[in-house]
Parts: C-alpha cells; structure tokens; sequence
C-alpha cells in the first residue's frame, strides 16, 4: 500500500498553497513497477530500468524530487491531464541543494535533492519518472509546487535601483512584483566584500519565453528554498533570468545576508537560472552576461571592490577572489563548468564599466562567416558556447571572420576567446579590417584558452562596415580555432 504524505505544511504559511509532499518507499515503486518488492529498496541491475507515472495531489506548475540511494540515469516529465508532456528532463542532483550547504536537519534531511522542474503550459497533474541501474532507491519524495499568486500577468516597468556613488544600479524587479512571500525571520547585514555567482541547476528555467514566467520561476525557487532547506526567505540575493531581467531575491535591501554558499557574510550571491553544466551544457545569453557586469558594476563601484583582486572573505575566513564561484568555497560544480568559464568574462566586463566604456559586443561562431574547409568541435571543456570551428593548417586557405554591429563610434579592445590544445597553431593569425585596413596580430593559440584575449585597441566607425577574423595560415600540423569575438568600448 502506498505511503503518501498529502499537503505536507510548513511551519509558516505561504500565500500560496504550501508545497505538498508524495512520498514512496522503495518497495512502494518496485510494486508499481511489476518487479520484485520483497526488499525494502527498489535495485536495478545495470542496464535495466523502470518507469513510473505517478500523480499530483493537486494542480501544479514545477516538481521537486528527493531520494535516498543512487542511479545512473533518471528522468522526469510533467504530464497534463491529458496525458502530454511538455519536454523531458535529465533527472541530475542539484549542488546548490545539497546536504552540505543546507545542512542535514533541513526537512529534506540527508536526502540527495533535485532543482525544480517548472511546466509553462497546462497545470501538471502527474510526473513520468524513468530510472535506468545500476540503481538502488530506498525512498523517493515528490515535492509539488502550485501555480504562483501575486503575479500581474503582463511584466511590470523594474524597479529603479538607485545610484550608488558613481555607477548606477541596474533595474531590478522587486519582491512584490514576483510575488514573493514575506520572510519568516528579521534580516541580518554584512558590509559587501565578494561577488558568489550560482547556477540554480534548474534547466527548464533556460527555457522560459517570458518575464511572467522567469518572475513564477523565482516564486517557485523561494518555496522550494523555504520547504526543501527550511531557510526562512529565498537565499540568493539577486537572480538573473536567461533575458537579461534581474530580480531581487532575499529581503531587507543592500548588503543583507543571505543564504547561498555556505558562508555568506560579505558576499552578495546572484544566481544565473539554468543549468550550465553537464548533462544539459545550457551557456550563459548575452543578456545574462550584460546584467551580470551591470549589477556587478554597480556593487564594485559601491563597496570599491577590485574586480581582479582578491580580499579577506569574513564569512569565509580567509581570501577569496573578489568575484568566484560557489565552487571555489564550496564542494560542488556549481554554477557549472560553462558558467564559471565567464567569470573572467564578468571581471572584465565590470573593469570596462568603471572605467568608462562598458559598451560590449559578443559574437559566437554560429555568428561568423566561413571559406574554405571548417569543422565543428564540441570536445573541449574552456570552449566559449556550446562549440566552436577548427580549421587545420598547411592546407588550402581558410578564413572566419565576424561582422560586429558597432553601436556608436569609438575606441573599442577587441578580444578572441578560444579553447587552447597542443594541437593548435601557436603562430595563428588574427585581425581586425577597420576602414579598410587590415590590422593583423600573431597569437599562440596553445595558451590562454578559456578566456578572453585582448589583441589590440582601434578606433572604429558606427554600423557594420568592419571584420574581425582570422585563418589558417601558418606552419602546418597544427589547427587554428574560431570560437567568440568580443569588443569592448574604452
């Protein structure tokens, strides 16, 4: 028989209806599987799999999952009540939910916790859930939150941030406009020393169409917070959705403490939505990268933070670079591989900003412009996006080259961004046409990979009359590589 928890409460109400917990033992799912429930954990030999579709005890709109024991694949797919579902989704833990920054006497315990699953289209009225062994699952909790109240259905104008001493704050949507609920303890503050940048792990959250629905995100992302860890509000301070909007995240305004690495006094958390890692490789939008150096501007400037420096870190205790990952103080991937590749992106990006320029330009491969003989490489790990074009050397002439929309005229640094190898060409050739004059610079592709690599500073006209490329030119035995192309005004 069954064993379900209905309307599981928390011990503070919610404007909403609180999340409701399904729970099922591992004999529970090995019944519904057909297979053999004698022990008390469902196991699957490797290779071998199940599947379950289990019901929502009411509406809902995203599903969280608990679990003791361990798999080597998993899924889930929100189904209507119709039996369709909207997508399917790796089933992965989530770092930022883990034991070890929450803390095992949150309610979920020591249990292994998954990020949210949201569904953007009918109301969720049961989940398919696969699992594929090697496996072992003594107890499964489905964690079902309801559709959001207190959101306008069309976006609101954001928040006015206000101005710091010189760089202004980017808008930002307020509590009240995503609907938050009211925090359940007072707000402690910490003087902002460090920028702590996240990954929620939730990758159905990259594929939101609207700001309503990165606004419902948010809302479900404080239930979650609030039932999974038994925090009292939401624990990032701020969020970044995959437009560009940012939104405030845990209450009491400028350099309150919140509750996102672990350590958390002196560090403002932000976290991009989505899940930018493995197994979903999602990369950061430029206008999360935008919003990223805006806000970090912003607080830089406030707190005379050094951007590319590293400090006394006093939740911490000890020096930290100013500007990291939750995984350099913490034991996870977070905020996962590709994101944390763009926080040179966000170093120099903030450094622009205060010193004038900050007006930037990014431009993937799938951008540029190819002659002659290319390949698509997806292998390396510091690669800018999801992948990049290589082109050997010593072969016919090859050549990739960007055409930028210059906003206004200017001085402007340009940047290349490849992902380096013993295999790449260490004479390559790149440049810039400004003009209609070629500027070429030799860079050594074996090095600084994983980065942005600035080339040279020119002064270049409005529109789209200019060319940043490069070929495979060169001693051969060697590949050059187009990835990204960045230019910033000085």
């Amino acid at each position: 028989m069954l064993c379900f928890a209905l309307a599981l409460l928390l011990t503070h109400p919610l404007q909403d209806p609180s999340p409701q917990r399904e729970s099922y033992s591992g004999s529970d799912l090995a019944t519904l599987a057909g297979l053999d429930a004698s022990a008390a954990a469902l196991t699957l030999s490797g290779g071998q799999s199940a599947h379950w579709i289990l019901p929502a005890p009411a509406p809902a709109r995203s599903l969280g999952v608990w679990w003791h024991g361990g798999f080597a694949a998993a899924s889930v797919e929100l189904l209507d009540a119709a039996g369709a579902a909207e997508a399917v989704y790796p089933l992965a833990e989530s770092a930022d939910m883990s034991a070890a920054s929450a803390g095992t006497d949150r309610p979920a315990g020591d249990a292994r916790v998954s990020a949210l699953t949201h569904a953007y289209g009918a109301p969720v009225r049961a989940v398919r859930l696969r699992i594929t062994g090697p496996a072992r699952i003594a107890d499964l909790s489905l964690i079902w939150i309801a559709p959001p109240g207190g959101i306008a259905p069309a976006a609101p104008q954001p928040m006015p941030g206000g101005a710091a001493r010189g760089y202004p704050k980017p808008s930002v949507y307020s509590r009240a406009q995503w609907g938050a609920d009211a925090p359940q303890c007072g707000s402690g503050y910490c003087n902002t020393t460090h920028l702590g940048f996240h990954h929620s792990a939730g990758a159905s959250e990259y594929n939101s169409s609207s700001w309503a629905q990165c606004a419902a995100n948010v809302r479900a992302i404080q239930d979650y917070h609030m039932f999974t860890n038994g925090w009292c509000d939401i624990g990032y301070n701020y969020l970044v959705c995959v437009h560009g909007d940012i939104f405030e995240g845990r209450a009491g305004g400028d350099n309150v403490r919140g509750a996102h690495d672990g350590w958390n006094c002196g560090s403002m958390g932000t976290c991009w939505m989505g899940y930018f890692h493995t197994p979903y490789h999602q990369t950061l939008t430029p206008a999360m990268l935008d919003a990223s150096c805006e806000l970090g501007a912003w607080k830089c400037d406030q707190q005379g933070i050094d951007p590319w420096g590293s400090s006394w870190y006093a939740g911490y205790g000890g020096s930290m670079t100013n500007v990291y990952g939750h995984r350099n103080v913490s034991a996870t991937a977070c905020p996962g591989d590709l994101a944390y590749s763009q926080l040179d992106t966000i170093r120099a990006g903030i450094e622009a900003r205060l010193s004038g320029g900050g007006t930037e330009v990014i431009l993937d491969n799938s951008a540029a412009a190819f002659t002659g003989s290319w390949s698509t490489g997806t292998s390396s790990g510091d690669k800018y996006g999801p992948d990049y074009r290589w082109s050997s050397t010593g072969t016919s002439r090859a050549k990739a080259w960007w055409t930028p929309d210059i906003p206004q005229a200017g001085s402007y640094t340009v940047h290349f961004w490849w992902p380096q190898g013993a295999n790449r060409n260490p004479q390559t050739r790149v440049g810039v046409r400004v003009n209609g004059v070629i500027h070429a610079v030799t860079v050594n592709q074996q090095q600084n990979g994983g980065r942005w690599n600035a080339i040279g500073t020119w002064t270049f006209p409005a529109g789209t009359g200019s060319l940043v490329g490069l070929d495979n030119s060169g001693p051969g035995g060697y590949v050059v590589v187009a990835d990204a192309i960045r230019l910033v005004q000085n």
